[in-house]
């Protein structure tokens, strides 16, 4: 009787060491898709700064134009 509780035991064990190594994986991975996130965030803030200082440049010169003339 005592061998059946026992390897019922492990098997506890085991499931609960798969469920936590599983849940340990799936944070990495949820980490490193945020990582990846921030990252793309960043370039896509830097490009739209660029974005909009070359829109004030253009405004800038659309007026030296339009006085020029």
């Amino acid at each position: 009787m005592e061998q059946w509780q026992d390897k019922l035991a492990n098997l506890a064990v085991s499931i609960t060491a798969g469920m936590l190594l599983a849940t340990g994986g799936m944070m990495m991975s949820i980490g490193h898709q945020q990582v990846k996130i921030t990252s793309q965030v960043e370039n896509i803030t830097e490009k739209l700064s660029t974005l909009t200082e070359n829109i004030k440049n253009l405004e800038v010169r659309v007026r030296e134009l339009e006085i020029s003339r």
